[in-house]
């Protein structure tokens, strides 16, 4: 038997890495399918497809400094974390040289290296994410995380 653990789970820690794939993507319109489209519009079951969808969504790395989660955030939670919304980076993409890859950057801009705290489904170390919320920190607690952490302030 494999175990399978598909349970509701919380982690908080930094956003350490946004991984390719990450931003404005496009899927496949066949109905069932979903699937994301590789640049030429190629979806790897039914080939090319011109009526591509828009989405967008984070796919990154979580860390608290003991363990690390990957986590796959969808659109909705996309656009509350980044305040990008979908119109904003087609339009974006659209209107600028680096195409898709400009909303990417700026979505990295945004988060990478904040602390967030993530629900969703768990499967192995992987975080499918259905809710997610910066964390912030009192002005009197960052001298203990820092010595905690072995830093100086």
């Amino acid at each position: 038997d494999i175990p399978v653990s598909g349970g509701e789970g919380e982690f908080a820690g930094a956003l350490v890495h946004i991984a390719p794939g990450s931003g404005l993507i496009k899927r496949c319109p066949v109905e069932g399918c979903n699937r994301v489209l590789s640049r030429q519009n190629y979806c790897p079951v039914h080939e090319i497809q011109p009526g591509f969808l828009y989405d967008l969504r984070i796919k990154g790395w979580l860390d608290n400094g003991k363990e690390t989660r990957e986590i796959l955030v969808q659109r909705e939670v996309t656009e509350q974390l980044t305040g990008i919304s979908i119109n904003d980076a087609k339009e974006l993409a659209e209107n600028n040289p680096l195409g898709m890859d400009e909303v990417f950057l700026r979505m990295r801009e945004r988060i990478l290296g904040r602390y967030f705290t993530c629900r969703g489904r768990e499967i192995d170390q992987r975080i499918l994410v259905s809710a997610c919320a910066f964390q912030h920190f009192e002005a009197g607690e960052i001298p203990t995380l820092l010595n905690r952490a072995g830093g100086a302030f």
